[in-house]
């Protein structure tokens, strides 16, 4: 035992350098495949979020365009006329709301043709107009409200299981 501490002793020192040296080139190699150590993870989390945002709008467009080109659905489409005029709701009004989207649009006639469309199947829509981060002005056609977030995560894994894997939940706090 006595050996053991004398050995200890008197490497320490060397295996502290080893280990020294060691810790930087794997924290580097960590970092660069995405794995964070010690470290700030706000930017990459920032342009993750900024890259799903942008795939869940062309995601919309693209599944409006494709809904567009189905004869059966232009005819069904067609033939859907909202009972009043769907009236955009400003982004800032209500405080504490949760709202279920089915899709975001640039165009607001899109965004009609997807709220007449969830509408013809007995969904309550609304339309939200508001402006991105990059200040580009987007229609969300939300299907439910919610004033409970629990409620609205509940619905939300309801929904997405049942129609559309894609929804997801807006809140403008």
């Amino acid at each position: 035992m006595d050996n053991f501490k004398y050995y200890f002793k008197r490497y320490l020192l060397a295996i502290f350098i080893i280990i020294l040296l060691l810790f930087f080139p794997v924290r580097r190699f960590l970092r660069q495949n995405g794995i964070f150590v010690f470290g700030n993870k706000t930017l990459k989390e920032a342009l993750l979020w900024a890259h799903q945002d942008s795939i869940r709008v062309a995601d919309s467009l693209k599944r409006i365009k494709i809904e567009s080109k189905v004869p059966g659905d232009k005819q069904q489409n067609s033939l859907v006329k909202p009972d009043k005029e769907e009236s955009p709701v400003l982004a800032g009004v209500s405080r504490d709301t949760y709202y279920i989207i089915a899709g975001s649009f640039t165009s607001p006639e899109n965004a009609r043709l997807a709220a007449g469309k969830y509408r013809s199947r007995g969904y309550k829509t609304s339309i939200i107009s508001m402006t991105n981060r990059n200040g580009i002005k987007e229609e969300l056609v939300s299907i439910k409200t919610f004033n409970n977030l629990n409620e609205a995560k509940r619905y939300l894994r309801e929904f997405q299981s049942k129609f559309d894997p894609e929804a997801w939940i807006y809140s403008n706090k």
